[in-house]
Order: structure tokens, then C-alpha cells, then sequence
């Protein structure tokens, strides 16, 4: 769960603001210098590096037991991310721009297109996005899984395999729809509503998530290939998340999985983040992350 809860935690994306805020950049008032996590048996391990060329994030450092395992690389137009590269894997995404916000987000594995991303607006507010694959890939790899942000192995697993039959059952080609659309209320989506449809398999998530009233340090960065990521992390709202519970729906079979999150604070900015995942009442403790800030 190390590398998921990771990017659970930081992952996130600038399509909040509207008018004079552009989506695609990043230069918060508080910046992030490096992320550690403490797993249940209380071992404590450097996760990531967060690297700056000035006011723009130029690269993260991602580790595994003390080892720098791969890196994301950030590209710009001026001020604009345009791409996030990650070298070691082959694959990277691009964004293009309609005005003030994202238009589209095209994800490449060896320079062949897997899935392209559309966003819809309403008054400045995101209200939906639709990914469609190309069936040249699939998201087996539970490091860029867009659930496994937010489930547990068993049900990342279970969506794996719903992609293989996929594949199968469209002549070898893992062809899916996935829409999504959000509610807000005061500057944080309050409820995302997700259907993923793919030849007879169908799965319907409907997250409903509450949140803190202190600064979200990570508005407005964007550091997965995979805008849902982002999204169902709650990172595009100005508060920091401490409730997801979770509706799944799949093969007509119903299950809640609920996310807790407790932090500490300093200076109403979090510094660390404790989460419990309770699912069918069972309750388990995910560990924590710690914060560093450049000073």
C-alpha cells in the first residue's frame, strides 16, 4: 500500500480556479520539499523529493526503502505545464489548453496513445471528464491504477481482471468509457460520480467526501499520468480531505468502503496524515505521511 498511499496523499491538480487562475500552474505559497511515511510497524522511510527550479516544480523523486526508484519530470510553457515525463517506465502525459482551463490529457506508453482525457465546464466550475482508451494498453500496474488511489488491493485486483475480459470480449482490444461528474460546494467537490463501461462489464463509483477548513498545500500541482487521480483525492479543492465514503457498484454487487483521515497542523498547513480505511466495518490503519516545507 506504500507506493498507492503515496500518491494518495500528494497527488493533485490545478482545475479549481476560474477567471484569473489558470489551470496548469503551481506555485503555491508553501512548498513541498520532502514527503516521508511511517508504515504500521512504525518504520519510518524517505518517500519522495520534491525538486524546484525556482517557483515551478521541476522533479520528484520517488523512493522505496531508501532507494530512488523512478522520477517524474515536469515540462512548461512559460508558467504552464505541458508534460510529465517519467523516464524509467516510457510514459508520459501532455495537456492542452481551452483559455483558462484544461481541454484535453493524452496518457503514452512508448509513444503509443492509451487514453485521452476531455473536461466539461460550467461557470468557471469542472462538472465532468471523460476518459476513452485506445485498447493499446491497460492500467495493470497498480502504481498508475486511477483506482488504487482510493481502493485497497482486493478491489484494484477485481478491476484488473474486469479489464482482461474486456480485452476478450472486444477482440483484443481493452476499449472502456469512463465519465465522471463532480458537485462543489464552497471551492471543494463535495461529490464525484464515476461509471466505468467496458463490453458487458459495468462499475459505478459515487464518492462522497468532507473536508478540514485549513490550507491544501498541494492545490494546484499535478504529479500523476492520470487526471482522475488527482481529482478523486480531493486536492482540487482549497481544503484538505478528512472523509471519503465510497459506493461501489459492480457486477451487481454493492460495497462501502470508507476513508478517514486525521492530521496534525502547523499554521494551518498539514504536516502529517494519519488514514484508517474501514470496509464491510473492518477497520484498518494505512500508516502515515509527513510534510517537509522548503523554508
Amino acid at each position: 500500500m506504500k507506493k498507492i498511499f503515496s500518491i494518495l496523499v500528494i497527488a493533485c491538480i490545478a482545475l479549481v480556479f476560474a477567471g484569473c487562475q489558470k489551470d496548469g500552474v503551481y506555485n503555491p505559497s508553501k512548498k513541498i520539499s520532502r514527503i516521508y511515511y511511517t508504515n504500521n510497524l512504525g518504520v519510518k522511510s524517505l518517500d519522495q523529493i520534491w525538486n524546484w527550479n525556482g517557483k515551478l516544480l521541476d522533479r520528484i523523486d520517488f523512493y522505496s526503502s531508501g532507494t530512488l526508484d523512478y522520477s517524474y519530470n515536469f515540462q512548461y510553457d512559460g508558467k504552464r505545464l505541458t508534460r510529465i515525463s517519467n523516464y524509467a517506465n516510457n510514459r508520459y502525459v501532455e495537456y492542452t489548453y481551452d483559455g483558462s482551463h484544461y481541454s484535453t490529457a493524452n496518457v503514452f506508453s512508448s509513444g503509443s496513445l492509451w487514453y485521452t482525457y476531455k473536461f466539461t465546464y460550467e461557470g468557471g466550475k469542472l462538472t465532468g471528464m471523460t476518459c476513452n482508451s485506445t485498447g493499446k494498453g491497460s492500467m495493470e500496474k497498480m502504481e498508475i491504477n486511477p483506482l488504487s488511489v482510493i481502493f485497497d488491493a482486493d478491489i484494484c485486483q477485481s478491476i484488473d481482471k474486469a479489464e482482461k475480459q474486456i480485452y476478450a470480449l472486444n477482440d483484443g482490444k481493452a476499449i472502456s468509457t469512463e465519465t465522471y461528474k463532480f458537485t462543489w460546494e464552497k471551492g471543494n467537490i463535495t461529490q464525484m460520480v464515476m461509471n466505468y463501461q467496458g463490453g458487458t462489464y459495468y462499475y459505478e463509483l459515487n464518492s462522497k467526501i468532507t473536508y478540514d477548513n485549513k490550507n491544501n498545500p498541494f492545490l494546484g500541482g499535478h504529479i500523476s499520468y492520470y487526471p482522475e487521480n488527482d481529482i478523486e483525492n480531493g486536492n482540487m479543492g482549497k481544503n484538505n480531505i478528512t472523509k471519503i465514503d465510497n459506493m461501489i457498484i459492480q457486477n451487481g454487487q454493492t460495497e462501502n468502503v470508507v476513508y478517514v483521515y486525521d492530521y496534525t497542523y502547523n499554521k494551518n498547513y498539514p504536516v502529517s496524515k494519519r488514514t484508517t480505511i474501514i470496509d464491510n466495518g473492518q477497520s484498518e490503519n494505512d500508516g502515515m505521511i509527513e510534510v517537509e516545507y522548503l523554508k
